[in-house]
């Protein structure tokens, strides 16, 4: 299994730190932002969210980020190779599967995707036809157009108009809330 292994990851991996340099090493720390406080959950939004198999997801992203064992999420990261895109651990190889991150982050693998186009060219368009406006153009600085966020809206720009769904509204205005929160 050795001949598996790339001497080139080794250079900077934990493991090999800690076996070879002889070096001592915190646990990794996980940063904690817990729940949006900006971007609250309105309950208007779940006819919709249901509709994408989300709604699982979001109930357990909503609530907080959940507590994390630091030194298990160190030796994993210790153990992890990217070569053989596994763990290697003292008893056997482990890979983490599709099934796995489905039952960890309660998304569905079933079904059809969510996903639309991905390519950054004409992301204002298809924001307009998702919700009938997008982010003003970047002002135009020396003749020469500057676009800081070359693939998606600005989370500042989301706040200001999407941070609080109207109660007494239609359900385009409802449907278009639920957009932008996911």
């Amino acid at each position: 299994m050795v001949w598996l292994l790339n001497d080139a990851y080794d250079v900077e991996h934990r493991a090999y730190l800690m076996s070879e340099k002889r070096m001592k090493l915190i646990p990794l720390t996980i940063p904690s932002r817990g729940a949006s406080i900006v971007m609250s959950y309105d309950e208007l939004y779940t006819p919709y969210i249901e509709m994408t198999w989300l709604l699982p997801f979001i109930q357990l992203v909503s609530r907080s980020t959940p507590n994390l064992n630091a030194a298990a999420i160190s030796a994993l990261t210790d153990r992890w190779r990217p070569e053989t895109h596994s763990f290697h651990l003292r008893t056997r190889e482990m890979t983490l599967t599709l099934q796995d991150f489905s039952m960890i982050t309660a998304l569905s693998i079933e079904g059809k995707h969510v996903c639309m186009s991905t390519d950054s060219e004409g992301w204002r368009q298809q924001m307009k036809v998702l919700i009938g406006m997008s982010p003003p153009e970047p002002e135009v600085e020396d003749g020469e157009k500057k676009d800081r966020v070359p693939a998606g809206a600005p989370f500042t720009w989301i706040v200001a108009n999407f941070a609080h769904c109207p109660q007494d509204t239609n359900d385009d205005v409802i449907q278009t809330y639920s957009r932008m929160y996911m």
